[in-house]
């Protein structure tokens, strides 16, 4: 009954804060160890998607609405026994809202201190895809997870200065019998593979001697480089210490992790104002698209509007600054090359030069009178044959 449950439980990295992982545990030790049941239960309404009605009408004069998709307590990418959407579920209704016309952009309702790591990808798949604008709503935290998710909306908003949002990180929690285990009562546990096996389970096993060396570096850290590199993108005036898995209040993180304080309607007023009313045509610039004009503006997105834009005189000073200096570097840099180019015409000519004496040499040494010095080494190692002058007279005689 609890088999698939289970396995969801155990079969992954978890990218989840402690308080959930503290809640969730006792449930899994008491069906592990005690054999606890539970019935099949329908989905809370909490997280059921619904709409709502943002009082504009289409081109065609239909009501047109915001969509609303829950993410609520522990993130699991399979629909569960127990209630628990799961994320695959989440992304196909987010999906099929944004083919709705008269859907105008999305809310991702958040309390959640994360879940699995594997739940993450399917879901932010299917926000990248999403048409329309999406913002975060914060209802109490957002952390891990949760929060790698959130941090794809084109806007953050916390219910409060005391949600808790950040815990960016990824950890895994084992328990079992090490391969070979003989308990008092004289049952036995173990673990056997074939010969060549050698590597099979390497940092399940390793891990339960007490070397977390193998599953860090298999497991943990690739999945954790993953999550913060994509924070960095998504959000990027976050800073290293951001990125440790420390927990802040959203007060502490306004303009890092979030982009404002403000109630469910300030939500629903941003998606509105996002989307203008207008249809698929209006697409938000992300850090990964433009991010050297993101960059020169400071701006973390740029709304694009029937393949437009509008910019501030402040905003056409700040580019005009940037080219300005890219015209000077490109300036110097040519004047640089020019000179590196003249410098080795002028070292092309000295060895022309240098390799016309050491033939002049090369004669003059053959003729009656000349007298070779002795051969000397030159600091590199390299014996080099230096010759003194020859003169016309050299002890009274004549060159013929």
């Amino acid at each position: 009954m609890h088999y698939s449950f289970i396995k969801e439980l155990l079969q992954s990295s978890w990218q989840i804060d402690t308080v959930t992982l503290q809640q969730y545990a006792p449930i899994l030790r008491g069906i592990l160890t005690l054999g606890l049941q539970f019935e099949r239960e329908n989905p809370d309404s909490r997280h059921i998607p619904y709409c709502i009605s943002a009082e504009t009408k289409n081109s065609d004069g239909k009501k047109q609405s915001v969509f609303i998709q829950p993410i609520i307590g522990i993130m699991m990418k399979n629909d569960t026994e127990s209630g628990i959407i799961g994320t695959k579920t989440m992304a196909k209704n987010l999906l099929n809202a944004d083919k709705d016309p008269n859907i105008i952009g999305h809310i991702l309702f958040i309390e959640s201190g994360g879940g699995q790591t594997d739940a993450v990808p399917v879901l932010t798949d299917a926000i990248k895809k999403l048409t329309k604008p999406v913002v975060a709503f914060v209802d109490g935290y957002m952390c891990s997870a949760a929060m790698y998710a959130g941090s794809y909306a084109q806007k953050i908003i916390a219910s409060r200065e005391t949600d808790s949002v950040g815990c960016i990180g990824t950890m895994i929690e084992l328990s079992g019998f090490p391969k070979f285990n003989k308990e008092i009562d004289g049952y036995t546990y173990v673990r056997i593979y074939a010969d060549d096996a050698t590597e099979k389970n390497d940092e399940y096993e390793t891990a339960l001697t007490g070397d977390f060396k193998l599953i860090k570096e298999r497991i943990l850290n690739p999945a954790n480089m993953r999550f913060v590199d994509d924070i960095k993108t998504n959000r990027p005036n976050v800073r290293p210490e951001h990125l440790k898995g420390k927990t802040f209040k959203a007060a502490e993180v306004i303009g890092i992790l979030i982009d404002s304080i403000g109630d469910f309607q300030s939500a629903f007023n941003a998606v509105i104002e996002l989307s203008k009313s207008k249809t698929n045509n209006y697409k938000i610039m992300k850090q990964t698209k433009l991010p050297a004009l993101l960059a020169v503006l400071a701006l973390t997105e740029l709304a694009i509007e029937d393949r437009q834009t509008s910019l501030n005189e402040e905003q056409l000073e700040a580019i005009d600054a940037a080219l300005t200096a890219g015209t000077k570097a490109a300036t110097e840099l040519t004047e640089a090359n020019q000179n590196l180019h003249n410098t080795n015409e002028t070292i092309s000519t000295l060895n022309d030069t240098i390799k016309t004496l050491n033939e002049e040499i090369e004669t003059l040494k053959k003729q009656p009178g000349a007298n070779p010095a002795q051969a000397v080494d030159e600091p590199d190692g390299e014996q080099t044959n230096v010759y003194c002058s020859v003169r016309n007279e050299l002890k009274g005689k004549k060159i013929n």
